[in-house]
C-alpha cells in the first residue's frame, strides 16, 4: 500500500511539473476539460475513457494527456499501457528521472527493452533532434565544398587530407540520413506473443513471449517487422505491436 502511494505521488509531481497549457491539435477541448475535471475528483475510470478517446496513436500527443493515462494506466496495474505512455512522453521530453521510472517499473515487471543505458538514450536524442542534425551537416559540408571551390578557382591547392575529409564527410552525412528507420522502437501488446524466424505464419517459432517488451524495429515485410530479441533477429506480427 505504501509502495503505491509513493508511485501515485511520483506520478502527480510528472503531472504538474510537465502540465502544458496546450492540448494536442486533434483532441476535443471539451471532453478533455471534462476529462480532467473527472480526474480531479478522482473518478478516474471515466476520466481515463475520455482521455484515452483523445489519444492519437500515431500524432503527437500533449505532455499532460501522456503523463494522466501513464498514471491511471499504472493505477489500475497495466503496466504495458503506463511504459507506452511514458515511452511516448520520453520523445517529447527526455528526462532521468523518466527513464529511471521506465527502467525501475519495467524491472519489476521482467520487461526487457528498457534499460537506462546511453544506447536507449541515445535512440530518444536522435528521435526529438534527429531532424535538425541532418541541416547542420549540410550546412556544414555546404560551407566546406563552397571553400573547396573558391580554392580551385582562385587555382589555390588543396591538401590531399581536405579531399579525402570531404568525401568521408558525405559519406557519414548519407549514413545518418537513413539512420532514422533504424530506430523505430514498438511495445508488444498481446500475451502469447510468437517470435519466429522467418515472416510467416508456418515459420518456426523462435520464442512465445508475453506483453509489455520494449523492441528495436529494423525493417518490416509485408505484415511482419523485423526486430531484435536477445541479440538476434527475429520477425514478430505488426498486429501485436504499438509503435513509439
Amino acid at each position: 500500500m505504501q509502495a503505491t502511494n509513493k508511485k501515485n505521488l511520483f506520478f502527480s509531481f510528472f503531472i504538474f511539473a510537465f502540465l502544458m497549457p496546450k492540448m494536442a491539435f486533434c483532441a476535443n477541448q471539451k471532453e478533455l476539460k471534462m476529462a480532467d475535471s473527472l480526474f480531479a475528483i478522482a473518478k478516474y475510470a471515466e476520466a481515463q475513457t475520455l482521455y484515452k478517446k483523445n489519444f492519437n496513436l500515431t500524432e503527437k500527443n500533449s505532455q499532460a494527456l501522456l503523463l494522466k493515462l501513464a498514471f491511471l494506466a499504472e493505477k489500475t496495474n497495466n503496466y504495458t499501457d503506463c511504459l507506452f505512455y511514458l515511452s511516448k512522453l520520453a520523445l517529447n521530453k527526455p528526462s532521468r528521472h523518466l527513464f529511471e521510472k521506465m527502467d525501475k517499473l519495467a524491472e519489476e515487471q521482467n520487461l526487457s527493452g528498457y534499460e537506462f543505458d546511453d544506447y536507449n538514450y541515445f535512440i530518444i536524442f536522435y528521435r526529438r533532434y534527429g531532424d535538425y542534425i541532418p541541416i547542420l551537416l549540410l550546412t556544414l559540408g555546404t560551407y566546406i565544398v563552397v571553400i573547396m571551390v573558391t580554392k580551385t578557382r582562385r587555382k589555390e591547392p588543396i591538401l590531399q587530407i581536405h579531399k579525402i575529409s570531404i568525401v568521408v564527410y558525405l559519406l557519414a552525412l548519407l549514413g545518418i540520413l537513413n539512420v532514422p528507420s533504424l530506430y523505430q522502437t514498438c511495445i508488444i501488446v498481446n500475451d502469447h506473443t510468437f517470435l519466429r524466424d522467418e515472416p510467416s505464419s508456418a515459420a518456426a517459432v523462435v520464442e512465445s513471449v508475453g506483453k509489455g517488451h520494449k523492441l528495436t524495429i529494423i525493417g518490416s515485410v509485408d505484415h511482419w517487422d523485423r526486430v531484435i530479441w536477445n541479440n538476434k533477429i527475429v520477425y514478430i506480427r505488426k498486429s501485436d505491436l504499438w509503435n513509439i
